[in-house]
């Protein structure tokens, strides 16, 4: 069984396991039973997207006992409703608007401090005073600051 295909079925064990029932999750969370069985069936076709989605799967874990953050992420990785990632959204609206796109999530290498090591040093370019000079007096090559 995929992760994806387990999903559900493991919050609903980890539900009866406490004594948990899907009406009282509804009534702590005024979300319909409905909802909540369609979840533990993976069944997302009445759920919502993005926070809301994430929210209340961070509420139902909560209820039952599981770890909210990491059942949150589980879902994210597994169902599309709980994409955190914006670009989705923003080809959405780029596509509304009629405006091309070209969205890349990723930091560039130079951008990414994460990893501790500062960025590797740029190669020094010419001034504009350096290449206008340089282009008066003929020369192709740029080497050297001014």
């Amino acid at each position: 069984m995929s992760p994806r295909e387990a999903f559900g079925p493991n919050l609903r064990r980890i539900r009866v396991q406490h004594g948990i029932s899907l009406e009282q999750i509804a009534a702590q969370t005024k979300v319909s039973v409905a909802l909540w069985s369609g979840l533990e069936r993976n069944d997302m076709s009445r759920w919502p997207t993005g926070i809301f989605a994430r929210s209340y799967v961070r509420e139902y874990a909560r209820i039952v006992g599981a770890d909210p953050e990491a059942t949150v992420d589980e879902f994210c990785r597994c169902f599309p409703q709980g994409d955190r990632r914006a670009e989705r959204l923003i080809r959405g609206q780029a596509e509304i608007v009629g405006h091309p796109i070209e969205y890349d999530e990723k930091v560039p290498a130079e951008r990414d401090r994460r990893n501790g090591s500062p960025p590797a040093p740029k190669k020094p370019q010419p001034t504009g005073v350096r290449r206008l000079l340089d282009a008066l007096w003929g020369k192709t090559s740029t080497q050297g600051s001014s």
